[in-house]
């Protein structure tokens, strides 16, 4: 006869009897208490609602629902702090680098045309001339957009 099974049945009666203990130990209510929150949580977790949490007790709770509410007001605070001295830098102008940079490719739409030998699928000698144009026509476009500029 082979040892293995009697090592894995003496095993198997130590585990039985440390589970025991902690049962006396600890008591059975709060082992069911645990496992009643356990499978709670379970439940939740597998009928989708992800916001349900296992229940706690309710000084946990009162405690973790006024950390919540003090950290959201701190970064309220924080975001009205930013927002303040972001337009205090500007000058309170806002937006005005976006209306700016706005204007200039409105302006830029209107004054390039691409020749129409560039459309389709130009030889590399014609794409090569599109390119050139397109560059000497920005350079002239900033150029005067720059001499227009108050």
């Amino acid at each position: 006869m082979s040892l293995r099974p009697l090592q894995i049945a003496a095993g198997a009666i130590i585990g039985a009897l440390i589970g025991a203990a902690v049962v006396l130990q600890v008591g059975t209510g709060r082992i069911q208490g645990a496992l009643s929150d356990a499978v709670a949580g379970f439940h939740a977790l597998t009928r989708g609602d992800a916001a349900a949490a296992p229940p706690q007790n309710g000084k946990a709770l009162q405690r973790d629902a006024a950390e919540q509410a003090q950290a959201k007001q701190l970064r309220d605070e924080q975001a009205r702090q930013l927002r303040a001295d972001q337009q205090k830098a500007s000058g309170g102008a806002g937006n005005e680098p976006l209306e700016v940079a706005a204007r200039k490719e409105r302006a830029w739409n209107q004054f390039y045309k691409k020749p129409a030998q560039c459309d389709g699928n130009p030889t590399s000698d014609v794409m090569t001339e599109c390119a050139n144009h397109y560059i000497r026509s920005k350079r002239q476009f900033e150029a005067a957009y720059v001499a227009t500029k108050p």
